[in-house]
């Protein structure tokens, strides 16, 4: 397990832009191919750009910890956090608080955001010049990136009309009582 304080470029290009701090967040796991275990994580706090990181150890304890550093978050951030994080980590720890929380799948924030490019820049460039080096998969570094991209979004959704997204809201939430 790693805490570690706010210390790259992303943390601060979020605390310049319109204050956009958004009370989430932001989880990155990432599983085996082989075994379908998670190997490690990273949740990073939005408002403060504290993270969280489990790179090797006890898995149960490290993820007791991070529902602990859930504490005060106001809801879940993800890229693909709904169809592939969420039941990773229900699987792995079923009794998880922060499982309770909503969760906003910038996955699918993407094609409303940006209707004519819906995969936007949550690209992992950052991979291609790291290969050689033997960085494959950094959680820490895509759940910031995450943060930033749920940025992006917002700032394109205020652009939208008050009516269309309200139709959206309508379309894409829907009430468990209503199944």
């Amino acid at each position: 397990m790693v805490l570690t304080a706010p210390s790259t470029q992303l943390d601060n290009e979020n605390r310049d832009i319109s204050g956009f701090l958004p009370n989430c967040l932001s989880i990155d796991l990432e599983v085996g191919k082989n075994d379908g275990r998670i190997h490690t994580f990273a949740g990073i706090q939005g408002k403060t750009g504290q993270a969280y990181v489990h790179r090797k150890g006890d898995l149960n304890q490290s993820l007791t910890e991070l529902d602990d550093f859930a504490q005060g978050t106001a809801f879940l951030l993800g890229h693909n956090l709904i169809a592939f994080d969420i039941p990773y980590l229900a699987s792995a720890k079923p009794d998880l608080q922060l499982l309770a929380k909503p969760p906003i799948d910038t996955l699918h924030l993407n094609p409303l955001a940006f209707p004519r490019n819906p995969y936007h820049h949550l690209v992992k460039h950052y991979q291609d010049g790291q290969l050689k080096r033997g960085r494959l998969n950094d959680p820490e570094l895509d759940a910031r990136l995450t943060i930033s991209l749920f940025r992006d979004q917002c700032e394109a959704l205020q652009q939208t009309s008050p009516e269309l997204l309200a139709a959206w809201h309508w379309l894409t939430t829907s009430e468990e009582s209503a199944t």
